[in-house]
């Protein structure tokens, strides 16, 4: 019994709150990592609200910094901290889009920005800029029809996301999957295939 009631009391408490954020452990989870692990924080540092955004701004001025310190292998960043900024409500958010933007003219950056102000505008989350150029399809398949070439920066309703195609093999093995979408303001709507990371391909 004495037993049992240490490994109880060892075991984290149901709902237990996560450690407070820090500079550090974001540094941790948002440039010290694989790609694909430091990429998909993004949606966690987007979940933590306004109050993760004075951490993200710290780490967007720490970019040469961090490229010395792991020798280039940073993960998904700064593209990482970009895509959670975008997708953070509140003015706190767009003011580090803003500074950053105007300090570097970093593209991506300004796709960030293009995002925010979309869904600021649509009051929704459901809305978002494509990344790189594409081609709109019919149906979620790779060989489907094309109803129209994208650029980036196409502002976009996003309809359903990760619909999986499993007659075809995504670039990780998998199924291939796609995002149905309403192109704005002409309304068109096709498909969007994920990239190889299965990641969002909206700003």
């Amino acid at each position: 019994w004495t037993l049992l009631l240490a490994a109880a009391l060892a075991w984290p408490a149901a709902g237990a709150a996560e450690p407070p954020l820090t500079l550090e452990g974001l540094e941790n989870r948002m440039v010290r990592g694989g790609y694909l692990d430091t990429l998909y924080t993004a949606q966690w540092a987007v979940r933590q609200g306004e109050a993760v955004v004075p951490l993200l701004a710290q780490m967007l001025e720490k970019g040469r910094q961090y490229q010395e310190e792991e020798g280039g292998a940073v993960g998904a960043y700064p593209f990482n901290v970009l895509w959670a900024l975008a997708h953070i409500p509140g003015s706190k958010s767009l003011a580090v889009l803003e500074k950053h933007h105007a300090a570097t003219k970093d593209p991506v950056a300004a796709l960030a920005l293009k995002g925010w102000w979309l869904r600021r505008h649509e009051d929704s989350p459901r809305f978002g800029v494509l990344i790189n150029d594409d081609g709109l399809l019919e149906r979620p398949a790779e060989k489907a029809r094309v109803v129209k070439q994208v650029k980036s920066g196409q502002k976009v309703k996003i309809l359903q996301e990760m619909i999986a195609n499993p007659r075809e093999t995504g670039p990780r093995g998998g199924a291939g999957y796609y995002d149905r979408v309403e192109l704005v303001p002409s309304a068109e709507q096709g498909f969007i295939p994920r990239g190889g990371d299965d990641f969002s391909p909206f700003m």
